[in-house]
């Protein structure tokens, strides 16, 4: 099954690079009968039994301390319903009545349910066993965390690590771990099941827009800080390229779209004259890498130095731009510049609702994995349009063609596989569920099916100013003398891209994020 596709970040300066294997779900060939069904009443899949004796669990609902004082909390990850995976993002509350942690919310059938677990003295980790739920319409309804051995389930505790500076909890990755809703104690029989990659994450101190704010999409551009060790020079890297949402609370401003790595954090700003001053330390959240919880701040600083200074936006009335005085820094901590990116020269800019062409899209690279029966495949997606200018990226998409040897197809993304609403062929630019979509700057990886292709194209369409318009197809050839169906454990030679899909020498990687062909993300420290 697909785990999550990483935006990185780095820890420290010095040089490393760490690598993250995708995993994938097996999805239908394009466009063949597909049977539909839902599932109104909880049913049941059953898989291998639980390898040895499994205990008896007690069959009595979980009841937390009439004074247990709780906070929110987000659960973030993948749940399986036996037809397809999605991502879920619901509210929990926990409490903590000594070593004691309680936990309500995670049941699907039964979200006012209870479960108990039990955190270590050095406070860093909290074991949670398996334990009834309680009945749902007669259906008794257990926590049941398992372990994949030699094919068949092993039960075992579910230990998630705790932040407690961040306050998250990350499921831990020394053993594999699947959560179950399960109907039965001693053996698998799931309604239910959570991935192996979860965490959860405190809803505290994050900034949290006024209900019902009206905000206006603005361009964000800037630039890549580097620092040079050797001769202490500053210089500019990549173009910093985005779209920001701006809203507008009385005197107060609110931005969201500063940060790559949790691109729907906000910050929050006040007027002073002119200008809109954004406090330091205002915290964007915490960011899951590689089993460890970062932290991430926003910070502001004088330009050519890391001597932290108040982040300010001025207006300049003749263009509705807002203009930054200093540079921002996505930080380790709310007290210093200890960076993970810097960015400078940034501008906010009004766009403009009018009709364009957008500029033509790449197919930059495709592979057909024979053992998992999964295609990838790397796009670069332009946002600008023909003559270079920016897009409005929410009305920015993409189609991907097929050609079996009969014609280009549109492909059809079904809508119980893809969790749309409805079956589609022009996916939104900026839809990434982590999963089959996975997005990073310009470039975007795409997981299917595409067994027998002679080529594939991709072709963008722009719905801006109340007409649609579209690219060029971008066509990447798949004739016989192409190698295009590999195994995943091959010694084949590995590109890597930038954010920006531009590809790089392997062998001078410097500090950043990266795509390989093989559709991970590596980072380098």
């Amino acid at each position: 099954m697909k785990t999550f596709f990483f935006l990185m970040l780095a820890a420290v300066l010095s040089m490393a690079v760490s690598a993250h294997q995708v995993q994938s779900v097996t999805l239908p060939k394009p466009n063949q009968d597909k049977e539909r069904h839902s599932m109104t009443v909880p049913r049941a899949h059953f898989a291998q039994s639980i390898r040895g004796e499994t205990p008896k669990l007690a069959a009595s609902v979980v009841t937390p301390p009439e004074d247990l004082v709780t906070n929110s909390y987000r659960l973030n990850g993948y749940i399986f319903d036996g037809s397809s995976w999605e991502a879920t993002d619901r509210t929990l509350q926990i409490g903590f009545d000594g070593n004691d942690v309680y936990l309500q919310g995670f049941s699907v059938y039964l979200p006012e349910a209870w479960i108990k677990g039990t955190i270590n003295d050095d406070m860093t980790q909290v074991t949670f066993p398996a334990q009834y739920f309680g009945s749902y319409y007669g259906y008794d309804i257990y926590f049941y965390p398992v372990s994949p051995v030699d094919g068949e389930y092993v039960a075992i505790d579910a230990v998630f690590n705790y932040d407690e500076r961040a306050d998250v909890f990350m499921l831990d990755q020394d053993q594999v771990c699947y959560i179950l809703e399960n109907a039965y104690d001693d053996h698998v029989g799931w309604y239910y099941m959570y991935d192996s990659e979860m965490d959860i994450a405190s809803d505290a101190n994050t900034v949290t827009p006024p209900e019902g704010l009206e905000t206006e999409p603005y361009l964000l551009t800037g630039a890549y800080m580097g620092y040079y060790l050797d001769n202490g020079e500053w210089y500019e890297g990549d173009p910093l390229l985005g779209i920001a949402q701006v809203g507008f609370d009385g005197d107060d401003i609110y931005v969201q779209g500063l940060c790559s790595y949790l691109p729907k954090a906000w910050v929050k700003g006040h007027r002073e004259g002119d200008s809109y001053v954004f406090d330091n330390g205002q915290y964007f959240g915490p960011f899951a890498f590689g089993g460890e919880i970062y932290p991430l701040y926003f910070m502001g600083c004088a330009p050519g130095t890391e001597d932290v200074e108040t982040f300010t936006l001025t207006l300049d009335e003749e263009t509705g731009a807002f203009v930054a005085q200093q540079w921002y820094g996505i930080c380790a901590d709310d007290i210093e510049m200890n960076w993970y990116d810097l960015l400078g020269n940034v501008v906010l800019s009004p766009m403009v609702d009018e009709p364009a062409v957008p500029a033509d899209p790449t197919v930059l690279y495709y592979e057909y994995y024979d053992d998992e029966e999964l295609g990838m495949l790397m796009l670069e997606i332009p946002v600008i349009d023909v003559e270079g200018y920016p897009l409005m990226v929410d009305k920015l998409g993409y189609q991907i063609f097929c050609d079996y040897g009969d014609g280009p197809e549109p492909y059809i993304f079904w809508a119980d596989i893809y969790g749309f609403d409805e079956d589609q062929t022009v996916i939104p630019y900026s839809f990434n569920d982590d999963m089959n979509f996975l997005v990073g700057g310009q470039l975007v990886v795409v997981y299917f099916i595409g067994d027998g292709l002679q080529r594939i194209g991709v072709q963008s369409v722009y719905e801006g100013g109340g007409e649609t318009n579209y690219s060029e197809i971008g066509w990447y050839d798949l004739t016989a003398s192409s190698v295009t169906s590999i195994t995943a454990d091959d010694n084949r030679v590995i590109e890597y891209y930038d954010l920006m899909g531009r590809r790089v020498d392997s062998s001078k990687l410097t500090r950043g994020i990266y795509v390989t062909s093989d559709g991970r993300k590596i980072l380098v420290k």
